[in-house]
């Protein structure tokens, strides 16, 4: 497996009728909102067509990057902030920075993705993040994307993250 943390690689996010690139999203684009339940302590995901609500890429000194290398041949490396919410195969979420090698994440088909490799470094430059239009209700479902295949939260979730109920953070 190829270990290639290209900074310029894109993120695809999962739309109605196939993926974009995260820097391409504008205000009222549509996206997959994906939903979660746990049924006999199996993940089972669900899609509905959103709009976005925001889009914007955030201009910093240094941001805290997290770059992953995954158990799969596809795209084998994601690269994201450090407060993105992850979905864990226990139906529970955490952050990107809370993370670490050999963790499971969720994939696409609700299935768990190991993590190979994890650093933390910090990087200059631009960060694109993008929100759905669900209305908050202190839970992730409508507010979670698919990101490269992986199941991740919008910014609305990076915002409102702590308050989730507790027994849902790990």
């Amino acid at each position: 497996m190829k270990n290639n943390f290209t900074p310029t690689s894109k993120a695809l996010i999962t739309i109605p009728r196939g993926l974009k690139p995260i820097d391409h999203f504008e205000k009222g684009d549509a996206v997959s909102a994906i939903s979660v339940k746990l049924y006999r302590g199996k993940i089972k995901l669900s899609s509905s067509k959103a709009k976005i609500s925001f889009s914007a890429g955030n201009q910093y000194q240094s941001n805290k990057m997290v770059y992953m290398t995954l158990d799969r041949n596809d795209t084998p490396y994601l690269v994201c902030n450090s407060n993105l919410p992850f979905l864990l195969p226990n139906g529970k979420y955490t952050r990107a920075d809370k993370l670490f090698s050999g963790q499971e994440i969720v994939d696409k088909n609700g299935k768990s993705l190991k993590i190979d490799n994890l650093s933390i470094k910090n990087q200059k430059g631009s960060l694109p993040h993008i929100s759905t239009n669900i209305k908050w209700d202190n839970t992730p479902n409508g507010h979670l994307l698919l990101v490269n295949d992986i199941v991740v939260g919008d910014f609305i979730l990076q915002v409102y993250f702590d308050q989730l109920p507790h027994e849902m953070i790990q």
